[in-house]
């Protein structure tokens, strides 16, 4: 695989909105590029006002959302909790798989790695300010001395066109790497 857009330390995240973003090549799709892609064909197909009830419930079990995850978003970031998420998603993050395990009133900040709390507000703010789909990729520094290299896609969606209760749709990976000599 090429080394394509190579990820940046933690503190400089990139981030821009779907129409700047370089595009990936169709061989090379990424989670995070799969998730803005599908949003971007149902908001295509349905008009702007796309909200969370055209998710498909009876997907959210397939393989197409094991990376996937969403995140019930609040007023205080640090209060948002995640409502879903696939279950590579939780092997990554090291989560619960089942669902009777997940505690959906457990900020996401306790439930997540120490390591990728910060990219997770960052993602979360940035879906709400924005209003369009926030790419971001880094790396982060693990216990043992190794980097995880990640990719994550975030994407602010009501929960009905008239409400205020916004949900962040999104994808996650991530891939451990040695630390360079």
């Amino acid at each position: 695989m090429p080394d394509l857009n190579l990820p940046v330390e933690a503190n400089e995240l990139l981030e821009a909105p779907h129409h700047s973003a370089p595009k990936v090549v169709p061989q090379e799709r990424r989670e995070s590029e799969r998730v803005i892609t599908d949003w971007e064909q149902e908001t295509g197909r349905l008009g702007r006002a796309l909200a969370f009830l055209t998710v498909n419930i009876s997907e959210m079990t397939s393989e197409r959302w094991v990376y996937r995850f969403i995140i019930a978003l609040r007023p205080v970031v640090e209060d948002c909790t995640l409502l879903f998420y696939g279950a590579k998603f939780a092997a990554l993050m090291e989560l619960p798989e089942l669902p009777e395990k997940r505690d959906h009133s457990i900020p996401m900040v306790e439930q997540l790695p120490a390591r990728y709390v910060p990219v997770f507000i960052k993602g979360c703010v940035g879906a709400t300010l924005r209003g369009v789909p926030v790419r971001m990729q880094g790396a982060v520094e693990r216990e043992d001395g190794r980097r995880e290299l990640y990719r994550v896609a975030f994407i602010a969606v009501r929960t009905e066109p008239k409400r205020l209760q916004r949900l962040a749709v999104g994808a996650f990976n991530c891939r451990v790497t040695e630390r360079p000599a």
